[in-house]
């Protein structure tokens, strides 16, 4: 079947380290709630996330609006560091679930370094496109971070009607991700069959909860 994708999205962070202050600035996914969801940032001595191991410190997102900024001060100067985009809470409690991490800037001192010092991060998010899509089934593409394991993380796949997606479950069909490793394709096979001339959303989330979804992509099928 035909596709033509109409809109994708996924959460955006862009930052700049000064010195030993890290600034970041993100956007959330269109009709998230962040603080109610759970999301939070958090900062790692390191050049890539370390999924699971809590990083220090961590701030967590205070209000519902989509976009906003956080800053980590008092850093080592003169080491690699990298903020990353938590999708909510360790099932169950109030914890951050630092197997969730769904989209990263990473800061190297001496690279991408402007006349006054201030370093430019490189972003990274998570990213999901249909390949594939017949009447009773979709192949998806999907690139996470790199160190995700999206089987051992809990990461899903929801297929939605429409070009809008919920936080709370109302897909019409959800698959866990069976692959290993952070960038792979998975096939889905749908109960309720593909129609040709409709709008649908398939939508990427980095954590088990409902609400943890990090990416989306919107496509209208034609014909057969």
């Amino acid at each position: 079947m035909e596709f033509k994708i109409t809109q994708q999205e996924g959460i955006q962070l862009v930052g700049k380290l000064v010195g030993s202050t890290v600034s970041v600035d993100y956007t959330a996914m269109l009709y998230e709630q962040p603080a109610d969801n759970g999301c939070f940032l958090s900062i790692w001595q390191d050049t890539q996330i370390p999924f699971g191991k809590a990083g220090d410190p961590t701030n967590s997102i205070k209000g519902n609006e989509r976009t906003g900024s956080q800053v980590f001060d008092q850093l080592t100067t003169n080491v690699p560091y990298i903020v990353g985009w938590g999708a909510g809470n360790t099932t169950g409690t109030t914890d951050p679930n630092y197997g969730s991490i769904g989209a990263s800037v990473s800061f190297t001192p001496g690279s991408d370094e402007d006349s006054g010092g201030i370093v430019t991060g490189v972003s990274d998010q998570v990213s999901i496109t249909p390949a594939l899509v017949s009447a009773n089934s979709i192949v998806a593409t999907f690139d996470t971070l790199d160190g995700n394991n999206p089987s051992k993380n809990g990461n899903w796949i929801g297929l939605w009607q429409g070009s809008t997606i919920d936080f709370d479950g109302g897909y019409l069909q959800k698959w866990d991700v069976t692959s290993t490793n952070n960038s792979d394709s998975q096939g889905l096979n749908v109960e309720q069959a593909i129609r040709s001339g409709s709008t649908y959303t398939l939508a990427f989330a980095s954590g088990p909860n409902k609400s943890d979804i990090v990416a989306r992509v919107t496509f209208k099928t034609s014909g057969y």
